[in-house]
């Protein structure tokens, strides 16, 4: 069983997942709004995205970036 800290980290890994989850989501919903005909994002574009978004939210550093990865992948 993990300790209390781990348990924080699981936690915040999770919250930060959830988060990219949500960010992403958002910003594929906007681009198909904005322009129908655009193609859709892969797993590897979507990965790409991921180091601007570490800058403007600078928590989600605190994250495994292989976990905010799968992420991605389940949302392709």
């Amino acid at each position: 069983y993990p300790n209390r800290t781990q348990q924080n980290q699981l936690e915040q890994m999770f919250g930060n997942d959830r988060f990219v989850w949500n960010q992403m989501l958002a910003m594929m919903n906007e681009r198909y709004q904005n322009n129908k005909a655009l193609p859709f994002l892969g797993r590897f574009k979507l990965n790409y995205l991921l180091k601007p978004l570490k800058k403007e939210y600078p928590f989600l550093k605190n994250s495994d970036s292989s976990s905010l990865q799968v992420v991605n992948e389940f949302l392709t």
